[in-house]
């Protein structure tokens, strides 16, 4: 995957979980650590329907 390729899909998640335009800083943030390898827990429960 090129830097291109994630940085969209860190871009497209961020933009589908927050409903908003993620910051630059944001996403170029969370796509370095994606590359060093770094875990990034994300709680989601508040933000997932209820069944």
């Amino acid at each position: 995957m090129t830097d291109g390729q994630l940085r969209d899909g860190v871009y497209r998640a961020l933009r589908r979980f927050t409903q908003e335009q993620p910051p630059t800083c944001q996403v170029d943030s969370i796509t370095a650590l994606i590359r060093r390898g770094v875990r990034i827990d994300w709680p989601a429960s508040d933000r997932l329907p209820c069944a």
